[in-house]
């Protein structure tokens, strides 16, 4: 009887703990807008992130990753987070969705070299000022604040383009989708590469 008792109880506190922790819902996220890179050509861009989302009475906090930037016919791929998604040197001097610089690859708008590996060349937000990936809703704007210092590198035989966003004052609007993971539409815009053989 006691052993029961015991039984019971225990089971009990695992369902008021499994109650809540509640289950995540995941998401995709997707935008792309066409713009200029550095050399003043015109390419499409593409950023993306997942999220797991819990309910409101849940003790967990949302989670994201990253948000990734690609650039059509570069291998450049800009990876943007906040304090929550990886803390590191970057976010961790900066406030916000942030991206630093790499002092071998990039420049500051003046054209000097950067003077630290914390340097932000990229930074996100939206129109409510959001600091988390989490917090953005479908909209966000990205700020570049930097220029590459090469646009290309040898692999061997074959030279690989690594331009990237063209810096602006003015931040670039972009709307983005929210999917369910794995379901049909969770699938990234398509960037062809026929624009980069044909140049």
């Amino acid at each position: 009887m006691y052993m029961k008792k015991n039984m019971a109880k225990g089971l009990l506190w695992f369902t008021v703990l499994f109650s809540m922790t509640g289950c995540a819902s995941y998401y995709s996220h997707y935008g792309s807008f066409s713009a200029q890179n550095s050399q003043g050509e015109d390419r499409l861009f593409v950023v993306s992130w997942k999220t797991a989302e819990y309910p409101s009475w849940a003790i967990q906090d949302n989670k994201s990753t990253e948000i990734t930037l690609k650039t059509q016919c570069s291998e450049r791929q800009w990876q943007l987070n906040d304090l929550s998604s990886d803390q590191n040197q970057c976010t961790e001097a900066s406030t916000g969705i942030v991206a630093c610089g790499d002092p071998s690859l990039d420049l500051m708008l003046s054209g000097k070299k950067l003077q630290s590996t914390n340097q932000v060349c990229m930074f996100i937000s939206d129109e409510n000022d959001a600091k988390n990936i989490v917090d953005l809703g479908h909209s966000m704007l990205i700020k570049v604040s930097c220029l590459p210092s090469v646009i290309s590198r040898k692999d061997g035989d074959d030279t690989k383009n690594i331009d990237y966003l063209k810096a602006s004052v003015v931040p670039y609007s972009v709307f983005t989708r929210k999917v369910s993971r794995y379901s049909f539409n969770d699938k990234a815009p398509f960037m062809t590469d026929k624009i980069c053989e044909s140049e």
